[in-house]
C-alpha cells in the first residue's frame, strides 16, 4: 500500500527533529528522528515495504519491531488527516 502527505501539511526540520503542521486543524505535530526520516518517504513511490527497508538500513533495529512501529505510525498520521491512501 502506498501513501501521500495531504495537501493541507506543512513539514519542517530542525536538528533531526520535524514538525508537521495540519493547516485545517492548526494542529502541531512533532516526529522524534525516525518519523522524521520516514516522513519524507511517505510519497506515491514508496510502498510500506520500501519504508521499512530504508528505516532497516538507517537504524538498528528488528525486521519485526520496525514493521510493527511504521505500521502505528502510518495509522496515527492517517487519524490525524496528515497523510492519505495513494
Amino acid at each position: 500500500m502506498k501513501f501521500k502527505h495531504c495537501n493541507n501539511v506543512d513539514w519542517k526540520e530542525f536538528d533531526n527533529e520535524g514538525v508537521l503542521l495540519n493547516l485545517s486543524t492548526g494542529y502541531y505535530f512533532r516526529l522524534n528522528q525516525v518519523g522524521t526520516f520516514i516522513w519524507p518517504l511517505i510519497n506515491e513511490e514508496n510502498n510500506l515495504g520500501d519504508i521499512v527497508n530504508c528505516v532497516m538500513d538507517q537504524f538498528d533495529v528488528s525486521r519485526r519491531q520496525v514493521k510493527s512501529d511504521i505500521h502505528d505510525f502510518i495509522e496515527q498520521l492517517l487519524s490525524e488527516q496528515l497523510i492519505q491512501k495513494a
